[in-house]
């Protein structure tokens, strides 16, 4: 509950006690952007019993993680399997391993060797932090579909069985 507990939000008008039947509820998750949260005696305006309850909210988001990292959409995917094939291709064949030093020294011979590749062909992003790191160029190019479609439809809006009106509908759900 915002409103912390005791707080009067109500003068009863034959006794004149201070009771409180109203409550301030929220969710626990948004508990932590309440400043404040108080009911003020002072304030009540003079045909009401109620007191106005006053909430403060930081309503500022916090700011995305701008860390930057690896662009995998923009690698050059060509370029790095055929990097990987040519640098995976120097080590030498191991028919199998005689102990647990030689395969963890395997293992970070592999490691170091594909992040060589990554490093040179991945290019890094250091994404903005209000962006939609989810929208990509798919969803772009749907959107222009489904406008053109909603824009013939809306001009054909007297036919009501022409077929752009299938279309539309379909490219609507579709993105």
């Amino acid at each position: 509950m915002a409103l912390p507990k005791d707080i009067p939000t109500l003068r009863a008008k034959g006794t004149k006690n201070l009771t409180r039947p109203d409550n301030v509820f929220c969710s626990v998750d948004f508990l932590d952007y309440f400043v404040s949260c108080d009911s003020y005696l002072h304030l009540t305006p003079g045909t009401t019993d109620h007191f106005p309850v006053i909430s403060v909210i930081n309503l500022i988001p916090p700011m995305a993680d701008t860390t930057p990292q690896r662009n995998w959409r923009g690698a050059d995917w060509v370029e790095l399997n055929k990097m990987l094939e040519e640098e995976l291709g120097k080590e030498p064949l191991v028919d199998g391993y005689a102990s647990e030093a030689e395969v963890l020294d395997g293992i970070a011979r592999l490691d170091a060797t594909i992040d060589r590749c990554v490093e040179k062909f991945v290019p890094l992003s250091k994404p903005c932090p209000h962006s939609k790191r989810w929208w990509k160029k798919d969803l772009m190019e749907m959107k222009k579909t489904r406008n053109a479609l909603a824009l013939k439809s809306f001009r054909k809006r007297e036919l009501p069985f022409h077929p752009v009106h299938e279309e539309y509908r379909r490219a609507r759900n579709d993105f």
